[in-house]
């Protein structure tokens, strides 16, 4: 998940501390106002606003949000002052996630299990 996602999150929870950037403010302001247009995603954003679940909840509705809706993430990302980055697993439940930029290692290893695996 991009951090960024965790910080609007955040600011639109209410909960952001300190001095933000007014580009995340304006993010977070621009998340609530999608998400009170639809009955789950506004749910989401009213527990995330009480603290009954955690910032990262919100985040991980708002990474849906952005995979399900190119508009909605070039909105957010104009508004935010950076790309929003959605991995291809947006909404899912995954173990571990390897994301190899430029040469990058050249022996990678890759299991579901690491049982009797020997790396000699």
């Amino acid at each position: 998940m991009d951090p960024m996602l965790l910080s609007i999150a955040t600011a639109a929870a209410g909960t952001l501390a300190g001095e933000a950037a007014k580009g995340v403010v304006a993010a977070g302001r621009f998340v609530k106002e999608r998400f009170s247009g639809d009955a789950g995603q506004e749910l989401v954003l009213l527990r995330a606003e009480t603290g009954k679940v955690p910032a990262e909840t919100l985040a991980a509705a708002i990474e849906r949000a952005c995979a399900d809706d190119p508009e909605f993430r070039r909105e957010l990302s104009e508004l935010a002052g950076r790309p929003i980055q959605v991995t291809d697993q947006a909404g899912q439940q995954v173990k571990f996630q390897n994301n190899y930029y430029g040469a990058g290692p050249t022996n990678v290893v890759q299991a579901e299990t690491i049982n009797n695996l020997h790396l000699d």
